[in-house]
């Protein structure tokens, strides 16, 4: 271990000797390479010592008023320049793919809400950043992001994983819905243990598969239910909501269309769960590649308004 850490100082005081060097010939000073790279003039002055010290050989010759190369010194001089930079090009070069999206940008995004909501946001991102690509996964399980490559993911309701950064995009409620002749064939629904005899339509990925969760007097309520049918497709538990078949739960950017058109009818909203939250969740926050973070900033800007 300690060999190890030997060659890499060593390494290091080779790199920075260099670039001191560079700095130092190409400004014409040690005082003037000092300002340019942020260091004191005595730094400069002790990395040219170091640097003379371990190659053996003077680099350069000084006078109070001037520098200039010794004649190993311009062999050393147009070796180094080139190294230096080449290393500010990489750099350069990093820095610029920071600020300007590019490459591929794998998306995992809830099916419903992404139909609804994420077709124009994605047209105008590829419009806007033509040298990105994207795949996006539309499922409503809950993706690996590290383990299985993605770069960002939308979910509904509060991000549980504190390994993962989280930024809070726009809200929604669960509204409880049915046909107004199913809800005239039952008994009055005034509060969520009314439901327990009426036919469900449930949404299959749900905690708990059979059970609905309200608020009574402040305290979570849990409603046992009869499923009629279970899926994990919401424009099929809608439809099935539609046809009379049953009742649901559904969210509020699916349901309010139908609402406002009486087609639906919602029940004890007195009942309901306060907002909850789509967030959009990624696995870093430092050094945010400019791919992701235009991504994210773009669906924030579009997303802002409850749903």
């Amino acid at each position: 271990m300690g060999g190890n850490w030997s060659a890499l100082a060593m390494q290091h005081d080779v790199l920075e000797g260099m670039q001191v060097f560079v700095q130092v010939v190409e400004e014409g000073s040690f005082s003037a390479a000092a300002q340019t790279l942020g260091v004191s003039p005595s730094f400069v002055s002790k990395q040219m010592n170091r640097l003379e010290d371990r190659l053996g050989a003077r680099l350069l010759q000084r006078s109070t008023r001037s520098l200039s190369l010794t004649e190993v010194g311009q062999l050393y001089f147009a070796k180094a320049q080139t190294i230096v930079r080449s290393a500010r090009e990489i750099e350069s070069n990093i820095h610029s793919l920071q600020s300007n999206p590019f490459g591929h940008l794998k998306i995992s995004v809830p099916q419903s809400f992404g139909h609804l909501f994420l077709q124009p946001i994605i047209s105008a991102y590829l419009q806007q950043y033509p040298q990105v690509d994207v795949q996006i996964d539309f499922s409503s399980r809950l993706v690996d992001l590290a383990g299985e490559g993605f770069d960002v993911a939308i979910r509904l309701g509060e991000n549980k994983d504190s390994s993962l950064i989280s930024r809070k995009l726009t809200e929604f409620k669960m509204l409880t819905c049915a046909t107004a002749e199913f809800w005239q064939s039952h008994s009055a629904v005034e509060h969520p243990t009314h439901l327990r005899a009426m036919p469900a339509i449930k949404y299959h990925y749900q905690q708990a598969p059979l059970m609905l969760e309200y608020v009574a007097n402040g305290k979570p309520l849990y409603i046992d239910i009869t499923a009629k049918a279970q899926c994990n497709h919401l424009p099929l538990q809608l439809q099935l909501v539609l046809d009379g078949i049953g009742f649901a739960r559904l969210p509020s950017f699916i349901a309010q269309p139908y609402l406002q058109s009486g087609q639906l009818q919602a029940v004890l909203q007195a009942y309901e769960l306060p907002q909850q939250g789509v967030y959009i969740v990624y696995p870093h926050r430092h050094h945010l590649s400019a791919k992701v973070r235009a991504f994210v900033d773009l669906v924030h800007a579009r997303l802002s308004d409850p749903l």
